[in-house]
């Protein structure tokens, strides 16, 4: 691996020792970031040209079902009855393990062209140890850093040996074996319980215990469905059982009791957020000024590429302005107008990054320009006409209000080098043909069924 020294960018390090500078390089030796500060020795290092440039951290999605990359917009005027109906009951088991190979593989060059350089996957179609294996090699190709979460789900069309809670807990502990052996490769292991309210407690237990006898990150969608009362699946299953702690990543909560977020902040446990599909599928607002009041780092995620884009430019500034405005109906609401904001752009972008890191269990590895740490950076060009007359005194909040995906230029993933001057590293191309025959194929048997909008009252699955 070569040492790299990215050289004379505006760095905005997140690291409140390294702090920011106008004009600043970055050195890099054997994938990890050595120093950061103005005009540092190169040596024969490999130097990336960073002017006109904005170097950061990689993006942290603590929230996405990589998978779903076959399946692009299905869902994009769905409720979440229809999302159920037709992604987890039909679309779902028409999934080949090649189709799931294919959707890895598309989907983590979509991550990285994004400037997203860690993913928590979680991964809840694996119907087969065949699909299982796949999904993995998919993301290993790709070269995205990730959490890959297996996911307990039954999905039709499973494995009659994979039935059983126990089968899947030893395909679990098969996977964990075989890929996932070393805590400092870019792929870690993670379990993804089912939901609270689809299964028993006995088996969510169960399933927990399993993450943490294989010393997995476990990450659950929990509070997310209003079925008659407050569902309280925090108050009345994970609570009691004492499920809850730091290795613990709880998905959605739009419905969760003040109760309950005191058991999530004394466990110390993280929350992951996915703005674009709560708003739209009725799964409350985020709750991003609830968890800080209660000392609980807020995180966010794309959530299902079937309906959102893979960034997390739009994402954050959707949970961001979300937040200023639920604070500012309740200010005028009081008589008065506000007086500047609840939430800054520098706040977003570190949940964005250092605080999706360490929610994902990785935060002494990634997440800010800190010496020590791997080298997953991202370059935002700002010479576009977008960018034009840009706010150089406010480097964050052009990043955050102002770019996409389009201005990412370059990319580093453990300091290798996945994305340079706007092009991928990767045959993006080979990518693209695997990911248009896995749709085609998931869609023709999905057409044989009906169409993927299934009509339906309620949650019938």
């Amino acid at each position: 691996m070569a040492d790299i020294l990215i050289r004379g960018g505006c760095v905005v390090s997140l690291d409140l020792a390294v702090g920011d500078l106008p004009l600043g390089d970055v050195l890099i030796e054997n994938g990890k970031i050595i120093e950061v500060g103005p005009n540092l020795e190169a040596g024969d290092a490999l130097i990336i040209d960073a002017s006109n440039t904005i170097v950061l951290p990689g993006f942290v999605d603590t929230h996405r079902h990589i998978w779903q990359a076959a399946m692009r917009s299905i869902t994009a005027d769905w409720s979440l009855m229809d999302y159920f109906r037709g992604i987890r009951m039909r679309a779902a088991p028409a999934f080949r393990a090649e189709d799931m190979y294919a959707a890895q593989l598309a989907g983590g060059l979509e991550a990285l062209d994004a400037g997203v350089t860690t993913v928590v996957d979680y991964c809840h179609n694996l119907l087969t140890p065949d699909h299982a294996s796949e999904s993995i090699r998919g993301l290993l190709d790709a070269g995205l850093r990730a959490v890959w979460c297996f996911g307990f789900n039954s999905p039709p069309g499973m494995a009659s040996e994979l039935e059983s809670a126990e089968e899947k807990a030893k395909l679990a502990r098969q996977m964990a074996a075989t890929h996932f052996t070393s805590k400092d490769a870019l792929l870690t292991f993670g379990i993804a319980p089912e939901e609270p309210g689809l299964t028993t407690p006995e088996h969510c237990e169960f399933q927990y215990r399993t993450a943490r006898e294989l010393d997995a990150r476990i990450t659950q969608h929990v509070n997310c469905l209003r079925l008659g009362n407050d569902p309280e699946e925090v108050a009345k299953l994970l609570g009691p059982r004492q499920l809850l702690g730091p290795d613990v990543l709880l998905v959605h909560m739009g419905y969760t009791t003040d109760d309950e977020w005191t058991m999530v902040a004394d466990a110390g446990a993280a929350v992951s957020f996915t703005p674009e599909t709560e708003l739209q599928m009725g799964m409350g607002i985020p709750p991003t000024g609830i968890v800080r009041r209660f000392g609980i780092t807020p995180t966010y995620g794309a959530d299902i590429v079937s309906n959102n884009s893979g960034d997390m430019f739009f994402p954050l500034r959707l949970a961001l302005q979300v937040e200023r405005g639920v604070a500012n109906v309740g200010t005028v609401e009081g008589g008065t107008m506000p007086e500047g904001v609840t939430v800054s752009c520098r706040e977003m972008l570190e949940w964005g990054t250092l605080g999706g890191a360490k929610a994902a269990g990785l935060d002494h590895r990634i997440g800010s320009l800190t010496p020590g740490k791997q080298a997953d950076i991202v370059l935002i060009r700002t010479d576009g006409i977008g960018f034009a007359g840009w706010n150089e005194r406010d480097p964050v909040a052009s990043v955050l209000l102002q770019a996409n995906a389009g201005n990412v230029d370059t990319v580093l993933v453990g300091g290798e080098i996945v994305k340079r001057s706007g092009k991928l590293c990767a045959d993006v191309e080979a990518a693209r043909e695997l990911l248009a025959e896995a749709t085609a194929h998931v869609a023709r048997e999905a057409e044989a069924q009906g169409g993927f909008h299934v009509p339906g009252q309620g949650l019938d699955i």
